[in-house]
Formats: structure tokens, sequence, C-alpha cells
């Protein structure tokens, strides 16, 4: 299934279209799992107040609300809109991926881990890279670390509630 990921030949190579059919459905089945992970890490960015589409945003010292930065902007425009901001002011700014990256909550923290996960999977099959047996480990983790988000309900696991033993004629 991997074995042909990534690989660039052309016509002349040799390349038959039954193969390049099978890259691209592989491909294809491979940016819906990423979707599909991507849903679950996003729907935990939800239930804990942060945004759930991908983009750059900002936020102010003072407020917890992180305001997106516009998709329409160009990266110069990004970077003279840093500069602009009060010296004073404290404005953080950060990728979708990465605004839970220090989340006292366990599950955002893994959410946050899954987004940057898929992004640079995303990246690699963008770059028509081959892929590597580190590639293959990081899938197959990241395979793991969503199902753990999944069953957890993105919650984390929840605390026992503690035993309380109580006389028989009360129970």
């Amino acid at each position: 299934m991997f074995g042909r990921l990534g690989r660039r030949r052309s016509e002349s190579s040799g390349e038959r279209p039954s193969e390049r059919a099978e890259t691209t459905t592989a491909i294809d089945d491979l940016l819906d799992l990423l979707r599909m992970i991507e849903a679950a890490a996003g729907a935990v960015y939800g239930r804990h107040g942060l945004p759930q589409r991908p983009g750059h945003y900002r936020r102010s010292a003072d407020s917890h609300a992180w305001e997106p930065l516009g998709d329409a902007l160009s990266p110069a425009e990004k970077w003279a809109l840093i500069d602009a901001a009060p010296k004073g002011g404290r404005w953080r700014y950060a990728a979708h991926e990465t605004l839970g990256a220090h989340s006292d909550i366990a599950a955002v923290r893994q959410a946050s881990a899954l987004l940057a996960a898929c992004q640079g999977l995303r990246k690699r099959l963008a770059d028509r890279a081959i892929i590597s047996p580190q590639d293959l480990a990081d899938s197959i983790r990241l395979g793991q670390a969503w199902r753990r988000l999944v069953e957890d309900g993105g919650q984390g696991a929840p605390a026992a509630a503690p035993l309380h033993f109580l006389p028989p004629d009360e129970g």
C-alpha cells in the first residue's frame, strides 16, 4: 500500500495508468483519514473553547479568546500585523495546531499533537516525498493516539469516584 506513495515516475519511465490510479486512491484514502483525525482533534478544541478551524490566530494577554488573523492575509501582511501590535500589549500568535500545546488539559495537548502530526504528514504527501520508515512509524503512532482520543471521548480518563462503604441497612 505504501510502496508507491510519493515516488515520482514519468510516463517515459514506464508508469502505467493503473499504478497512477492506485497511488491517487491510496493518497486520497490517507487524506480522508487525516481529515477524520483532524475533525476529532478539532472537536476536543471546540469542547474546551478553542477555535476548530485551521489558520493563524492571535490573542491578547488579557483575553482567553483567539481571534483569527484571516486567510486572505499574505505572510508579509501577517508579519506587519505582528510588528504593529503595541509593544506592551503582549499579544500571542499561534497556528491552529499549536493553540492547545501548552494547555493544562491533557486531551487538549493530545489534540494539538495530533493536529501537528497531521499537518506534517499532509505536507509530506503534498511534496510527494518518498515515505520513509519513520513516516510509517509516525503514522502508526498517530493512529494509536487518535484511537485513544476517540475512546476517551477527548475528555481524558475520568477520575474514579471514591468508594463509600455503607452498613447493610443503609444501602
